[in-house]
C-alpha cells in the first residue's frame, strides 16, 4: 500500500495531528478556523490532508473472504460434526461391559487376578535384604571362626580369677 502512494508529502509538524482530526471532522472552534484558514496559504498542508483522504480509507477496508471459502468452510465442519456424532463415547464402550449378567463375571476376575497377583508376585516383591536368622549367623560366623581364641581368653580369665582367690587365701 505505501509502493501505490509512495512517501506522503511532509506537512507542517504542528499541524499534522490536527489535520488528521480534520479529516476525521473532529476538528471544531476557533482551531478549525485556524486550520483552515492555514490550508488556503500552505500548500504542503493541503497535499497531505488530500493523501490522508486516499488512505485512511484504505486501512479501515475489512478483508472479507470470498464466499467459496465459507462454503468449504461450512462442509468441513459439517465432516467434523457428524464425524463426532458417530465415533462412540467412553461410556458407550464401556455399557455392554456394565449389563447386569456380566458385572458378576467382571468382579470374579477382579477376585482371581488380586488372588494370583498375592501368590505370585510375593517372590517378585522380595526385598534384597538378607533375612533375621542369616543376618544373627553372620554376626556369630566371626566368632565361630577364632573360637579357639576365644576359648584361650576365657582359660585366662578364669587364671586371674584363680589367682585373686589365690591371693585372698593367702591374705587371711
Amino acid at each position: 500500500m505505501a509502493e501505490q502512494f509512495g512517501k506522503l508529502p511532509g506537512a507542517c509538524a504542528h499541524q499534522e495531528e490536527n489535520l488528521v482530526l480534520l479529516h476525521y471532522g473532529d476538528l471544531a472552534g476557533t482551531e478549525c478556523d485556524t486550520l483552515r484558514s492555514h490550508l488556503n496559504s500552505c500548500a504542503a498542508c493541503k497535499d497531505y490532508l488530500q493523501d490522508l483522504g486516499k488512505l485512511l480509507p484504505l486501512t479501515i477496508k475489512t478483508d472479507e473472504p470470498p464466499q467459496t471459502f465459507w462454503a468449504d468452510y461450512k462442509r468441513e465442519l459439517r465432516h467434523k460434526l457428524d464425524d463426532a456424532a458417530q465415533k462412540p463415547r467412553w461410556r458407550q464402550k464401556l455399557a455392554p461391559l456394565l449389563q447386569p449378567r456380566l458385572v458378576p463375571l467382571l468382579a470374579t476376575a477382579a477376585v482371581v487376578a488380586l488372588a494370583l497377583t498375592f501368590t505370585l508376585g510375593q517372590n517378585l516383591w522380595t526385598t534384597n535384604e538378607p533375612a533375621r536368622e542369616a543376618a544373627a549367623m553372620l554376626e556369630v560366623l566371626p566368632v565361630a571362626e577364632n573360637l579357639e581364641f576365644f576359648k584361650t581368653l576365657d582359660v585366662l580369665d578364669d587364671l586371674e580369677l584363680l589367682e585373686f582367690m589365690g591371693s585372698q587365701g593367702s591374705a587371711a
